[in-house]
Protein backbone atom coordinates (compact mmCIF):
# COMPACT_ATOMS: atom_id res chain seq x y z
CA UNK A 1 0.00 0.00 0.00
CA UNK A 2 0.99 3.63 -0.28
CA UNK A 3 2.40 5.42 2.74
CA UNK A 4 1.02 8.93 2.95
CA UNK A 5 1.70 10.61 6.27
CA UNK A 6 1.41 7.36 8.19
CA UNK A 7 -1.63 6.10 6.29
CA UNK A 8 -1.79 3.31 3.71
CA UNK A 9 -4.09 3.54 0.69
CA UNK A 10 -5.37 0.64 -1.44
CA UNK A 11 -8.48 -0.56 -3.22
CA UNK A 12 -10.51 -3.75 -2.86
CA UNK A 13 -13.98 -4.71 -4.13
CA UNK A 14 -14.66 -1.20 -5.40
CA UNK A 15 -13.77 0.51 -2.12
CA UNK A 16 -10.77 2.75 -1.44
CA UNK A 17 -9.36 1.66 1.92
CA UNK A 18 -7.19 3.91 4.09
CA UNK A 19 -5.53 2.15 7.02
CA UNK A 20 -3.14 3.22 9.74
CA UNK A 21 -0.92 0.19 9.12
CA UNK A 22 0.00 -1.93 6.08
CA UNK A 23 -2.63 -4.49 5.10
CA UNK A 24 -1.30 -7.70 3.61
CA UNK A 25 -2.27 -8.30 -0.02
CA UNK A 26 -3.38 -4.80 -1.08
CA UNK A 27 -1.58 -3.09 -3.95
CA UNK A 28 -0.89 0.65 -3.81
CA UNK A 29 -2.95 3.13 -5.75
CA UNK A 30 -0.93 4.94 -8.39
CA UNK A 31 -2.71 8.16 -7.45
CA UNK A 32 -4.19 8.36 -3.92
CA UNK A 33 -7.95 8.95 -3.80
CA UNK A 34 -10.33 10.03 -1.03
CA UNK A 35 -11.06 6.94 1.07
CA UNK A 36 -14.42 5.19 1.23
CA UNK A 37 -13.43 3.35 4.40
CA UNK A 38 -10.94 4.32 7.13
CA UNK A 39 -9.47 1.36 9.03
CA UNK A 40 -7.70 1.38 12.38
CA UNK A 41 -5.72 -1.82 12.77
CA UNK A 42 -5.55 -2.11 16.55
CA UNK A 43 -4.20 0.32 19.09
CA UNK A 44 -5.84 3.61 18.17
CA UNK A 45 -8.77 3.08 20.50
CA UNK A 46 -9.82 0.63 23.16
CA UNK A 47 -12.08 -2.25 22.23
CA UNK A 48 -15.62 -1.31 23.31
CA UNK A 49 -16.90 -3.19 26.36
CA UNK A 50 -19.59 -5.72 25.57
CA UNK A 51 -22.15 -4.08 27.82
CA UNK A 52 -25.77 -3.06 27.39
CA UNK A 53 -24.87 -0.56 24.64
CA UNK A 54 -24.87 -3.61 22.34
CA UNK A 55 -27.51 -6.21 21.59
CA UNK A 56 -27.22 -9.44 19.61
CA UNK A 57 -28.20 -8.90 15.98
CA UNK A 58 -27.00 -12.19 14.46
CA UNK A 59 -25.60 -15.40 15.96
CA UNK A 60 -24.39 -18.12 13.61
CA UNK A 61 -25.92 -21.56 14.15
CA UNK A 62 -22.48 -23.06 13.41
CA UNK A 63 -20.05 -23.36 16.32
CA UNK A 64 -16.44 -24.38 16.74
CA UNK A 65 -15.22 -27.22 18.96
CA UNK A 66 -15.55 -24.91 22.00
CA UNK A 67 -19.19 -24.19 21.23
CA UNK A 68 -18.41 -20.60 20.16
CA UNK A 69 -20.57 -19.41 17.20
CA UNK A 70 -18.47 -18.92 14.06
CA UNK A 71 -19.80 -15.36 13.78
CA UNK A 72 -21.69 -13.16 16.21
CA UNK A 73 -22.78 -9.65 15.22
CA UNK A 74 -23.73 -7.18 17.92
CA UNK A 75 -25.52 -3.95 17.05
CA UNK A 76 -25.26 -0.74 19.03
CA UNK A 77 -28.54 0.24 20.60
CA UNK A 78 -30.02 3.47 19.21
CA UNK A 79 -29.65 5.11 22.60
CA UNK A 80 -25.91 4.29 22.65
CA UNK A 81 -23.04 6.56 21.75
CA UNK A 82 -23.57 6.40 17.96
CA UNK A 83 -26.01 8.55 16.01
CA UNK A 84 -26.05 5.76 13.40
CA UNK A 85 -25.72 2.47 15.30
CA UNK A 86 -22.67 0.45 14.37
CA UNK A 87 -21.99 -3.28 14.23
CA UNK A 88 -19.43 -5.36 16.11
CA UNK A 89 -18.51 -8.48 14.11
CA UNK A 90 -16.97 -11.17 16.34
CA UNK A 91 -15.43 -14.25 14.67
CA UNK A 92 -14.86 -17.41 16.68
CA UNK A 93 -11.19 -17.56 15.67
CA UNK A 94 -10.51 -14.34 17.58
CA UNK A 95 -10.94 -11.35 15.27
CA UNK A 96 -13.35 -8.49 16.01
CA UNK A 97 -14.34 -5.54 13.84
CA UNK A 98 -16.39 -2.51 14.84
CA UNK A 99 -18.06 -1.16 11.68
CA UNK A 100 -19.75 2.23 11.83
CA UNK A 101 -23.37 2.45 10.77
CA UNK A 102 -22.37 4.14 7.53
CA UNK A 103 -19.64 1.60 6.84
CA UNK A 104 -17.07 4.39 6.58
CA UNK A 105 -15.01 3.49 9.67
CA UNK A 106 -13.67 0.17 10.93
CA UNK A 107 -11.69 -0.68 14.08
CA UNK A 108 -9.96 -4.08 14.18
CA UNK A 109 -8.67 -6.26 17.02
CA UNK A 110 -7.39 -9.84 17.10
CA UNK A 111 -6.14 -12.42 19.59
CA UNK A 112 -2.95 -14.47 19.42
CA UNK A 113 -1.91 -16.64 17.66
CA UNK A 114 -3.68 -14.66 14.91
CA UNK A 115 -1.65 -11.90 13.31
CA UNK A 116 -2.31 -8.78 11.28
CA UNK A 117 -2.17 -10.99 8.15
CA UNK A 118 -5.15 -13.01 9.41
CA UNK A 119 -7.01 -9.87 10.49
CA UNK A 120 -6.50 -8.36 7.03
CA UNK A 121 -7.94 -11.50 5.41
CA UNK A 122 -11.11 -11.27 7.48
CA UNK A 123 -11.41 -7.53 6.95
CA UNK A 124 -10.80 -7.56 3.18
CA UNK A 125 -13.15 -10.52 2.75
CA UNK A 126 -16.22 -10.84 4.95
CA UNK A 127 -16.10 -7.39 6.55
CA UNK A 128 -15.72 -5.58 3.21
CA UNK A 129 -18.58 -7.71 1.84
CA UNK A 130 -20.74 -6.54 4.76
CA UNK A 131 -19.79 -2.91 4.05
CA UNK A 132 -20.64 -3.44 0.37
CA UNK A 133 -24.13 -4.50 1.46
CA UNK A 134 -24.49 -1.33 3.52
CA UNK A 135 -23.74 0.57 0.30
CA UNK A 136 -26.36 -1.24 -1.79
CA UNK A 137 -23.99 -3.63 -3.56
CA UNK A 138 -24.34 -7.41 -3.67
CA UNK A 139 -21.42 -9.71 -2.74
CA UNK A 140 -21.49 -13.20 -4.27
CA UNK A 141 -19.58 -16.15 -2.83
CA UNK A 142 -17.54 -16.71 -5.98
CA UNK A 143 -14.24 -16.40 -7.73
CA UNK A 144 -14.04 -14.63 -11.08
CA UNK A 145 -11.83 -14.43 -14.16
CA UNK A 146 -12.03 -12.21 -17.23
CA UNK A 147 -12.76 -13.85 -20.60
CA UNK A 148 -13.25 -11.70 -23.72
CA UNK A 149 -13.38 -8.54 -21.59
CA UNK A 150 -16.22 -9.85 -19.42
CA UNK A 151 -16.28 -11.28 -15.92
CA UNK A 152 -17.15 -14.95 -15.55
CA UNK A 153 -18.12 -15.84 -11.99
CA UNK A 154 -17.71 -19.31 -10.45
CA UNK A 155 -20.04 -19.50 -7.46
CA UNK A 156 -20.31 -22.32 -4.97
CA UNK A 157 -20.14 -23.43 -1.37
CA UNK A 158 -16.89 -23.67 0.57
CA UNK A 159 -14.72 -26.39 -0.93
CA UNK A 160 -16.50 -26.40 -4.30
CA UNK A 161 -13.31 -25.50 -6.14
CA UNK A 162 -13.75 -21.78 -6.85
CA UNK A 163 -10.12 -20.88 -6.24
CA UNK A 164 -8.83 -23.95 -8.09
CA UNK A 165 -10.81 -22.99 -11.19
CA UNK A 166 -9.58 -19.39 -11.05
CA UNK A 167 -6.03 -20.75 -10.71
CA UNK A 168 -6.45 -23.03 -13.73
CA UNK A 169 -7.63 -20.08 -15.81
CA UNK A 170 -4.62 -18.09 -14.58
CA UNK A 171 -2.36 -20.90 -15.84
CA UNK A 172 -4.10 -20.58 -19.22
CA UNK A 173 -3.27 -16.86 -19.31
CA UNK A 174 -6.64 -15.39 -18.35
CA UNK A 175 -6.71 -12.49 -15.86
CA UNK A 176 -8.08 -13.24 -12.40
CA UNK A 177 -10.60 -10.71 -11.07
CA UNK A 178 -11.40 -12.00 -7.58
CA UNK A 179 -11.12 -14.94 -5.23
CA UNK A 180 -13.91 -16.09 -2.89
CA UNK A 181 -16.03 -12.90 -2.91
CA UNK A 182 -17.16 -10.92 -5.97
CA UNK A 183 -18.99 -7.63 -5.34
CA UNK A 184 -21.63 -6.74 -7.94
CA UNK A 185 -22.90 -3.21 -8.52
CA UNK A 186 -25.83 -2.17 -10.72
CA UNK A 187 -26.09 1.51 -9.79
CA UNK A 188 -24.57 2.78 -13.06
CA UNK A 189 -27.07 1.03 -15.32
CA UNK A 190 -24.93 -2.02 -16.09
CA UNK A 191 -23.96 -5.04 -14.01
CA UNK A 192 -20.36 -4.59 -12.94
CA UNK A 193 -18.03 -6.90 -11.00
CA UNK A 194 -15.23 -5.37 -8.93
CA UNK A 195 -11.70 -6.77 -8.56
CA UNK A 196 -10.49 -7.84 -5.14
CA UNK A 197 -6.84 -8.74 -4.39
CA UNK A 198 -4.14 -10.09 -6.73
CA UNK A 199 -3.83 -13.38 -4.90
CA UNK A 200 -5.44 -16.81 -4.62
CA UNK A 201 -5.69 -19.20 -1.67
CA UNK A 202 -5.39 -22.90 -2.46
CA UNK A 203 -5.59 -26.16 -0.56
CA UNK A 204 -2.38 -28.17 -0.77
CA UNK A 205 -3.72 -30.75 -3.28
CA UNK A 206 -4.74 -28.02 -5.75
CA UNK A 207 -1.46 -26.16 -5.22
CA UNK A 208 0.54 -29.35 -5.85
CA UNK A 209 -1.42 -30.21 -8.99
CA UNK A 210 -1.51 -26.76 -10.59
CA UNK A 211 1.77 -25.24 -9.37
CA UNK A 212 4.07 -28.19 -8.73
CA UNK A 213 7.15 -26.24 -9.87
CA UNK A 214 6.50 -23.32 -7.52
CA UNK A 215 7.07 -22.99 -3.82
CA UNK A 216 3.92 -21.37 -2.46
CA UNK A 217 3.99 -20.05 1.11
CA UNK A 218 1.41 -20.90 3.72
CA UNK A 219 -1.38 -18.37 3.85
CA UNK A 220 -0.51 -17.65 7.48
CA UNK A 221 0.79 -19.50 10.54
CA UNK A 222 -2.72 -20.57 11.52
CA UNK A 223 -4.42 -20.99 8.13
CA UNK A 224 -3.69 -24.19 6.23
CA UNK A 225 -4.16 -22.95 2.66
CA UNK A 226 -1.26 -21.87 0.46
CA UNK A 227 -1.03 -18.41 -1.08
CA UNK A 228 -0.38 -17.58 -4.73
CA UNK A 229 0.61 -13.97 -5.40
CA UNK A 230 -0.39 -13.45 -9.04
CA UNK A 231 2.05 -10.67 -9.87
CA UNK A 232 4.96 -12.31 -8.09
CA UNK A 233 4.58 -15.47 -10.17
CA UNK A 234 3.88 -13.78 -13.49
CA UNK A 235 0.12 -14.30 -13.73
CA UNK A 236 -2.42 -11.69 -14.76
CA UNK A 237 -4.80 -9.70 -12.55
CA UNK A 238 -7.60 -7.50 -13.85
CA UNK A 239 -7.46 -4.29 -11.83
CA UNK A 240 -10.55 -2.50 -13.20
CA UNK A 241 -14.30 -3.13 -12.83
CA UNK A 242 -15.75 -5.14 -15.71
CA UNK A 243 -19.23 -6.10 -16.94
CA UNK A 244 -20.53 -9.52 -15.93
CA UNK A 245 -20.72 -11.91 -18.88
CA UNK A 246 -21.71 -15.24 -17.30
CA UNK A 247 -22.10 -17.09 -14.01
CA UNK A 248 -21.31 -20.75 -13.39
CA UNK A 249 -22.79 -22.45 -10.32
CA UNK A 250 -20.46 -25.27 -9.24
CA UNK A 251 -22.04 -28.63 -8.43
CA UNK A 252 -20.42 -31.81 -7.12
CA UNK A 253 -17.39 -32.86 -9.14
CA UNK A 254 -18.02 -35.65 -11.63
CA UNK A 255 -16.18 -38.97 -11.93
CA UNK A 256 -16.31 -38.48 -15.72
CA UNK A 257 -13.08 -37.86 -17.63
CA UNK A 258 -14.87 -36.43 -20.67
CA UNK A 259 -14.56 -32.77 -19.78
CA UNK A 260 -16.90 -30.30 -18.07
CA UNK A 261 -20.65 -30.73 -18.00
CA UNK A 262 -22.57 -27.47 -18.35
CA UNK A 263 -26.31 -26.76 -18.32
CA UNK A 264 -27.88 -23.33 -18.70
CA UNK A 265 -30.56 -22.57 -16.10
CA UNK A 266 -33.88 -20.87 -16.80
CA UNK A 267 -34.27 -17.40 -15.32
CA UNK A 268 -36.25 -18.41 -12.20
CA UNK A 269 -33.89 -21.29 -11.33
CA UNK A 270 -30.95 -18.99 -12.07
CA UNK A 271 -32.27 -16.37 -9.64
CA UNK A 272 -32.81 -18.90 -6.85
CA UNK A 273 -29.29 -20.26 -7.32
CA UNK A 274 -27.79 -16.78 -7.27
CA UNK A 275 -29.69 -15.88 -4.09
CA UNK A 276 -28.38 -19.02 -2.37
CA UNK A 277 -24.79 -18.07 -3.20
CA UNK A 278 -24.72 -14.46 -2.09
CA UNK A 279 -22.22 -13.70 0.66
CA UNK A 280 -23.69 -13.06 4.10
CA UNK A 281 -27.32 -13.40 2.99
CA UNK A 282 -28.19 -14.19 6.60
CA UNK A 283 -27.34 -10.57 7.48
CA UNK A 284 -29.93 -8.89 5.29
CA UNK A 285 -32.46 -6.40 6.55
CA UNK A 286 -35.56 -5.61 4.46
CA UNK A 287 -33.92 -2.90 2.34
CA UNK A 288 -30.80 -5.01 1.68
CA UNK A 289 -32.93 -8.00 0.67
CA UNK A 290 -35.01 -5.90 -1.71
CA UNK A 291 -31.87 -4.51 -3.30
CA UNK A 292 -30.37 -7.99 -3.60
CA UNK A 293 -33.42 -9.41 -5.41
CA UNK A 294 -33.44 -6.45 -7.78
CA UNK A 295 -29.75 -6.81 -8.69
CA UNK A 296 -29.80 -10.61 -8.94
CA UNK A 297 -33.04 -10.57 -10.93
CA UNK A 298 -31.39 -8.28 -13.46
CA UNK A 299 -28.33 -10.53 -13.50
CA UNK A 300 -30.41 -13.68 -14.13
CA UNK A 301 -32.18 -11.95 -17.03
CA UNK A 302 -29.07 -10.39 -18.57
CA UNK A 303 -26.50 -13.22 -18.62
CA UNK A 304 -26.34 -16.99 -18.89
CA UNK A 305 -26.32 -18.66 -15.48
CA UNK A 306 -24.97 -22.19 -15.87
CA UNK A 307 -24.82 -25.24 -13.68
CA UNK A 308 -21.28 -26.60 -14.01
CA UNK A 309 -19.76 -29.92 -13.07
CA UNK A 310 -16.04 -30.52 -13.51
CA UNK A 311 -14.02 -33.71 -13.31
CA UNK A 312 -12.84 -34.78 -9.86
CA UNK A 313 -9.39 -35.28 -11.39
CA UNK A 314 -7.40 -32.15 -10.51
CA UNK A 315 -4.74 -33.09 -13.07
CA UNK A 316 -7.31 -32.49 -15.80
CA UNK A 317 -8.57 -29.17 -14.47
CA UNK A 318 -6.55 -26.94 -16.83
CA UNK A 319 -7.77 -28.93 -19.83
CA UNK A 320 -11.37 -28.73 -18.52
CA UNK A 321 -11.08 -24.97 -18.16
CA UNK A 322 -9.70 -24.63 -21.69
CA UNK A 323 -12.79 -26.46 -23.00
CA UNK A 324 -15.01 -24.39 -20.74
CA UNK A 325 -13.55 -21.12 -22.08
CA UNK A 326 -14.39 -22.23 -25.62
CA UNK A 327 -17.95 -23.12 -24.58
CA UNK A 328 -18.46 -19.78 -22.82
CA UNK A 329 -17.18 -17.89 -25.87
CA UNK A 330 -19.72 -19.67 -28.09
CA UNK A 331 -22.44 -19.02 -25.52
CA UNK A 332 -21.56 -15.32 -25.33
CA UNK A 333 -21.59 -15.00 -29.13
CA UNK A 334 -25.01 -16.63 -29.30
CA UNK A 335 -26.34 -14.18 -26.68
CA UNK A 336 -25.31 -11.16 -28.68
CA UNK A 337 -26.81 -12.31 -32.01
Amino acid sequence: MTNRGGSFIGRVSGLVIQADAPMNGLRPLDVPEPPDVCVRMRGTRAQPPLDDTFSAWYVSPYCDERGVPSLTILKERPEGRALRPGYLLCYAEGTRFLVSGSGCDVDAWWDEPLTDVDAADYLLGGVVAFIARLRGRVPIHASAVVIDDQAVLFAGAAGAGKSSIASAFAVLGYPVLSDDVVVIDASGGRLVAYPSRARLSLWSDSAASLFSTKSLPAHSEVYAKQRLDLFEHGYRFHERPVSVGAVCILTDRSASTHGPTIRTLRAQAALMNLVSHTYGNYLLDASMRSREFDVLGRLADAVCVNELSLSADLDGLVSDCRSLADHLAIQSAAQTT
